[in-house]
């Protein structure tokens, strides 16, 4: 049988850019490529890039202008010059700001839209279909699926846009000056004196030297940094992991709140929790140590920068006259300095992209998993179709655990309409495997079922409530408007619940505040404005007592005449409600078939 694999962060060792950048691509192409809403995003986008040219081409070029003509009127003590710049830095500054705000209002449109359909859509993917429980079944399902939905998309693309637009400005930014740069290298030429010191003699310039120099200074710094760096990615992969289990732990910890308590268990509670902080813990300090290693480097290197630039330019200024001014010699620094940055954009950004990488692998391993559970289900040998008649039929069918071993057989079966079946056997024989199976959300399985096209309910030893209205829970799946409040507080005197007759519009925890005996009486309550054509009671009155469950059986019996219930319990009270009896026999091997027995002479001392 096929298992559900993941991405972790032993793989994302072994990752490649050309990886990443394929993983990043495929989050982002449903939405800009597929999506209903992809013509006015990209039209949005388009408004976007045309004022980024703008801003970055124009603006910015004429601001580095402005800055050396504007530090020239002073050494020159030039008022003429002082003024017009004034004037030019008031609508230079002025378009800048306009631009500059109009283009985050866009950016962040976007970002809000993009957030919303990529929710929607993840939400759809785990929840259709059941794959909510079925991306779990292998036991090495994605973890906190609920934090990647939330959290996870938010960082994705915010990450996604700004780094996008941060990198294509870059380039932009870093065309724009080179062009500036490979001039200035013609105009201020390279020249050491090797014996007389800097005095012109010596002249070692190449065509575009200052290009070139801070092509080979930011080759040198960027490899440092990453081999500093590389192992963040990691890191960050692995706390966001540790935080989530964290929650997660937290969240566990208050819905069984109650059984913690009865059991006095707190204090290995709390052992846990603090070792499940202490993996967060221990990685941050991890973290904190690259970190600052990190810290040092770029702090290092960015001195450097500004030697290096002093070292090229100082002896054209003081010595050979290639620089007439401080303003020019500020206007090739800061013009080297937009050179050298736009190379080191991937060391400038290495903390953050390393952020990125992780939230892109995280959520890639969600789409794993899905793609895997799809390709699970696709190549599952067990096979449905739809029943001409009421009747409900198994034919040859084995049923696996996902790591392949036989868990259940069971030849052939037929339940008709309205008959009532107990199905026995020892704890873990597969009994509630068997209905997984019929339900469609277990698929390690082969064979043949045949279910008629009516309508079919689950009721679990442990039923589920949402959180809201008493009228919500007892409707749910249904909306609560399905059913007339009458209707819904009949039903709930009929199994027992009076209590809770007038209390239908409260708002609960109703998993928490209902005994579990209540919450079987409301299940049933569920099943009995349901009025399904199969109803499948798994252990469904357990939590009972005997009379409690003899009495609501009866009820069942009367108002559900031309219903099939299939009932799995353990208490030989049950067979006189039921008609036939399936028992799971164990067989060589560790399985269990079900088979037929008379429930008139069946004892369980058998």
């Amino acid at each position: 049988m096929a298992v559900i694999g993941t991405v972790g962060s032993a793989g994302m060792k072994k990752q490649k850019f050309g990886e990443v950048m394929k993983r990043i691509v495929k989050m982002t192409y449903p939405y800009w490529v597929l999506s209903e809403e992809k013509w006015a995003s990209l039209g949005m986008l388009l408004i976007n890039i045309f004022m980024m040219v703008f801003n970055t081409s124009f603006v910015g070029v004429r601001m580095a202008a402005w800055n050396a003509d504007w530090l020239s009127s002073f050494s020159n003590k030039n008022a003429a010059q002082w003024i017009q710049q004034m004037l030019v830095f008031i609508v230079v500054g002025v378009s800048q700001t306009m631009v500059q705000t109009f283009n985050g209002y866009i950016s962040s449109w976007i970002s809000i839209r993009w957030r919303r359909w990529m929710t929607a859509r993840y939400l759809k993917l785990w929840m259709e279909n059941s794959n909510h429980y079925k991306m779990q079944l292998s036991g090495n399902e994605t973890d906190n699926p609920d934090q990647r939905i939330t959290e996870d998309i938010t960082q994705f693309i915010s990450f996604t846009w700004m780094y996008s637009f941060s990198f294509v400005q870059n380039i932009l930014s870093f065309v724009t000056y080179t062009v500036i740069l490979w001039n200035q290298s013609a105009i201020i030429p390279l020249k050491f004196g090797l014996k007389g010191g800097f005095d012109g003699h010596g002249d070692f310039s190449v065509p575009g030297h200052f290009l070139w120099i801070a092509i080979l200074w930011t080759l040198i710094t960027t490899g440092l940094t990453h081999w500093i760096g590389k192992p963040m990615t990691r890191l960050t992969f692995d706390q966001q992991m540790y935080d989530a289990n964290f929650r997660f732990s937290l969240v566990r910890f208050r819905e069984n709140s109650e059984q913690i308590a009865l059991l006095k268990g707190e204090e290995v509670e709390h052992a846990r929790l603090m070792g499940t902080l202490g993996d967060s813990i221990t990685n941050q300090f991890r973290t904190m140590g690259r970190t600052m290693r990190m810290g040092w480097v770029s702090a290092v290197l960015a001195y450097g920068d500004m030697l290096m630039f002093s070292f090229l330019l100082g002896p054209a200024f003081f010595y050979y006259g290639a620089i007439p001014d401080y303003g020019t010699y500020t206007y090739v620094a800061g013009i080297f300095l937009n050179v050298t940055n736009g190379l080191k954009w991937f060391q400038t950004n290495y903390s953050g992209l390393a952020a990125y990488i992780a939230v892109t692998d995280r959520l890639y391993a969600f789409n794993s998993n899905y793609e895997n559970t799809i390709k699970t289900m696709r190549e599952s040998q067990l096979q449905f179709r739809n029943s001409p008649t009421e009747e409900l039929e198994i034919h040859d069918l084995d049923v696996y655990l996902p790591y392949g071993k036989l868990q259940i057989s069971a030849k052939d079966f037929t339940f008709k309409h309205g008959e009532k079946i107990l199905i026995k056997g020892r704890t873990g024989a597969g009994k509630t495997t068997l209905f997984r199976v019929l339900s469609g959300i277990w698929p390690y399985a082969k064979g043949d079922i045949a279910l008629p096209n009516t309508r079919v309910i689950v009721l679990p030893q442990n039923p589920y409530f949402p959180i809201g209205s008493l009228i919500e829970a007892i409707s749910y799946p249904e909306p609560p408007d399905t059913y007339k409040r009458e209707d819904i507080q009949s039903a709930l005197k009929d199994v027992g619940l009076t209590q809770l007759v007038d209390r239908i519009d409260e708002v609960g925890h109703w998993n928490m505040q209902l005994s579990g005996g209540e919450q079987q009486r409301a299940g049933i309550a569920r099943a009995m404005l349901y009025k399904p054509d199969y109803l499948f009671f798994d252990e469904a009155t357990a939590s009972m007592d005997e009379p409690s469950e003899e009495e609501l059986y009866s009820m069942l019996l009367e108002r559900m005449k031309e219903t099939t219930i299939i009932s799995i319990g353990h208490r030989s009270s049950l067979q006189k409600f039921h008609e036939r009896l399936i028992f799971a026999e164990g067989v060589p091997g560790g399985s269990y078939e079900f088979q037929e027995r008379d429930i008139k002479s069946f004892s369980d001392a058998e």
